[in-house]
């Protein structure tokens, strides 16, 4: 191709074709695709042609009836009893708003002819023995001992000597006391109340010695509260004389 015939080309800029360059150019590139074909197919795994028969896959299925095992009683036997029914629970009765209740009173031993009476017999407060009404407490070295009294007619010894035995437990003398052999003892009143709280605590006849007074009063207030009154005590509170005695 002569430049001359091409007056366009060298107008735009470009450089003239090489002819044999263009040849050596595409026979390279064909020579690479058909390496890469046959390189493909090499390596590729043709495919597997799996010929089914013309009605799908055969599968053969055999159904089997299974009898029940039925065990029959011989006739020399005799047949077996039926279960009984267990008996319903009873229904609670439900409480009707306003509905009146009915009470029912306790049952009490039959008579020989038969009958039975429904009295509840009230419950007997027996009195307590004279030596338990001023019950005493020691303490295990036998230098401290309290005593009480209560006022009008209480007759729970019981109530009287936890009441001994908590606040005796809880009193510590001063230290350093020194009474030559003789007893040296503060009394203390107070009321209890129902809750076995503790009001108007003083100091009924005192001991001489300020702080063995004081020593007092603190066992009473670090045993209180006490135990409640008994329930069957009728009076608002009880009055108790409460004796403390320390001998050396």
């Amino acid at each position: 191709m002569q430049l001359l015939e091409r007056p366009s080309i060298l107008r735009r800029g470009a450089a003239p074709p090489n002819e044999r360059k263009t040849a050596v150019f595409l026979a390279v590139a064909a020579a690479i695709h058909i390496a890469l074909l046959l390189a493909f197919l090499i390596k590729a795994k043709p495919a597997r042609e799996i010929v089914l028969p013309p009605g799908g896959p055969l599968t053969r299925a055999r159904l089997v009836r299974l009898a029940p095992l039925r065990s029959f009683p011989s006739p020399e036997e005799p047949p077996a009893e039926a279960q009984k029914a267990r008996p319903k629970p009873a229904l609670a009765k439900r409480y009707t708003p306003g509905a009146k209740i009915a009470v029912k009173s306790e049952r009490g031993p039959a008579k020989k002819n038969g009958a039975s009476e429904g009295k509840s017999s009230p419950r007997e407060v027996v009195a307590a023995p004279q030596a338990d009404l001023v019950p005493r407490w020691w303490s295990p070295d036998s230098t401290r001992s309290t005593d009480l009294k209560a006022e009008g007619d209480f007759r729970f010894a019981y109530y009287l000597a936890s009441i001994r035995n908590k606040i005796g437990a809880r009193w510590v003398p001063p230290p350093g006391m020194n009474p030559q052999g003789r007893p040296v003892r503060a009394v203390l009143y107070f009321r209890i109340t129902r809750d076995g709280q503790i009001t108007l605590a003083q100091v009924e006849a005192s001991s001489g010695y300020a702080f063995f007074d004081q020593t007092a009063l603190r066992a009473l207030l670090s045993a209180t509260p006490l135990p409640p009154l008994p329930a069957a005590f009728s009076d608002n509170y009880l009055g108790v004389h409460f004796g403390f005695e320390y001998v050396q």
